[in-house]
């Protein structure tokens, strides 16, 4: 038969490993060296009817679990904070996503954006300092209560330590949504100026519309801390179903 056929005898509605895959395809020709094995996922990668959601771990994609990769068109400001931080700090690990981003998710709209920037530990400072010099409303890792009283307008921006091992930025230097949702979660200001009443609805959101890499979203959760608590979250709270535990 036609080897690519191999994905009609794969797990419909639950995850696979690599070492899975190659007993599956060995039971149908036991010849197949290990590099033809590795081709075969790739083209079926590549074909859209296997889909990574982590690492070495694998779901087959149908019409209706098909999700496209997270984006968002960030806003000028952004990209001008961006732009001056890439210049001023070449060699500076950074993180950055804007309130904005979450207003597809949740039911109550964000009004005012505020844009974070989140620097590898010890660099914090010298680019808050950068930034005040250059933008208005620049706050250095602020509480909740300083957030709300010093804020500005709009655009304002929130300089705080990025967590070493979160996950790496898929396009230039912004957050990936897998970090995203852990973050909502954590004691920082970040974890803080959603209500938890919007939580199901975004995670649920998330889930349903995008590839969400669970692999590497619970790893960064447990750097935080807060992979038991998510999974009970999503357990009792929301209708989404992982498909790697």
């Amino acid at each position: 038969m036609n080897m690519k056929d191999i994905i009609e005898y794969l797990p419909m509605d639950e995850s696979f490993t690599k070492q899975q895959f190659s007993s599956k395809v060995r039971e149908t020709n036991a010849d197949y060296s290990g590099s033809s094995i590795s081709w075969l996922l790739s083209e079926l990668k590549r074909e859209q009817k296997i889909a990574s959601v982590g690492r070495g771990v694998y779901i087959r994609v149908t019409e209706e679990s098909r999700k496209r990769e997270y984006t968002f068109d960030h806003l000028e400001a952004y990209l001008e904070i961006e732009q001056a931080v890439k210049r001023e700090f070449p060699l500076v690990e950074f993180q950055m996503w804007e309130m904005y981003q979450m207003n597809e998710f949740v039911n109550h709209l964000f009004g005012k954006n505020t844009i974070f920037v989140e620097v590898e530990n010890m660099c914090e400072a010298p680019v808050f300092e950068m930034l005040h010099e250059r933008f208005s409303d620049v706050l250095f890792s602020p509480s909740k209560d300083i957030y709300y009283r010093q804020r500005g307008n709009d655009n304002t921006v929130v300089v705080q330590k990025l967590v070493s091992e979160a996950p790496k930025p898929v396009t230039g230097h912004s957050a990936p949504l897998e970090k995203l949702l852990v973050d909502l979660f954590s004691k920082k200001l970040t974890g803080k100026l959603i209500s938890r009443s919007e939580y199901q609805g975004i995670y649920e959101e998330a889930f349903s519309r995008f590839h969400i890499d669970e692999i590497k979203m619970f790893r960064y959760a447990r750097r935080r801390h807060l992979e038991s608590e998510i999974k009970t979250f999503l357990r009792e709270k929301t209708s989404v179903k992982l498909r790697y535990n």
